[in-house]
């Protein structure tokens, strides 16, 4: 009797669940039709998972490596908006790999961001 090498559908289906639980996509502080933008910015880094790792903690820790990146490039009152991140591989159990882009925009002097 011969045993045929296939995979089944219901291991494909397994196989594919655990990749998509695997990562993440976070959109937020979307652009107004007031902000001037003066460019992008992108960043790959590796965000630390906490104890109460969410989309809010890695939605925080993008804003900040993409603020500091921007700052590097472009000088002036600047900000960043429309923030698009997405989660890669593991890196090790509390290190996951991000990329993000976003928007860098022109803050008037008279604007506050709380």
């Amino acid at each position: 009797m011969k045993v045929k090498n296939k995979i089944s559908p219901v291991m494909v289906g397994i196989i594919v669940t655990l990749f998509v639980s695997c990562s993440s996509i976070g959109h937020y502080l979307p652009i107004s039709s007031s902000d001037i933008v003066i460019g992008t910015i992108q960043t790959t880094f590796v965000a630390r998972d906490t104890w109460l790792s969410n989309n809010e903690s890695i939605s925080a820790q993008v804003y900040i490596k993409l603020l500091e990146a921007a700052a590097q490039r472009y000088s002036g009152n600047i900000d960043i908006r429309d923030i698009v991140w997405g989660t890669g591989r593991k890196i090790s159990p509390r290190d996951t790999e991000v990329s993000a882009t976003a928007k860098v925009i022109k803050v008037e002097q008279d604007e506050t961001n709380y």
